[in-house]
């Protein structure tokens, strides 16, 4: 016959591989949130970066498309063609400042 203490060493000895597996199993659960939580955190900051991106190009596309209101005005013909166009109006003397790019830096 066994004794109490026996039988209680036989059912330790029995449960020892299902603790191993709930050992490994709870590992393998942790392991994944801790790997969720990082990449969850990586793609938040992301979406922020994204998210400031689109707020540049809507503010981008609004000022574009006021140009583009503006662009049959007189005004707005005039200051391309003297930007872009180096255009000048009759009479008109340009003076081209040799120093000033040396200075403004």
């Amino acid at each position: 016959m066994d004794t109490i203490e026996q039988k209680k060493k036989r059912i330790r000895k029995g449960n020892r591989p299902f603790y191993m597996i709930l050992l490994v199993v709870g590992l393998y659960v942790a392991w994944v949130f801790v790997d969720q939580q990082i990449r969850l955190h990586a793609l938040t900051e992301q979406e922020e970066v994204y998210k400031s991106k689109v707020e540049q190009l809507k503010q981008e596309v609004a000022r574009r498309e006021e140009e583009v209101k503006n662009a049959n005005t007189p005004e707005f013909i005039e200051k391309v063609a003297r930007e872009q166009l180096k255009m000048v109006k009759p009479n008109e003397i340009i003076y081209i400042d040799m120093h000033k790019s040396k200075y403004s830096q």
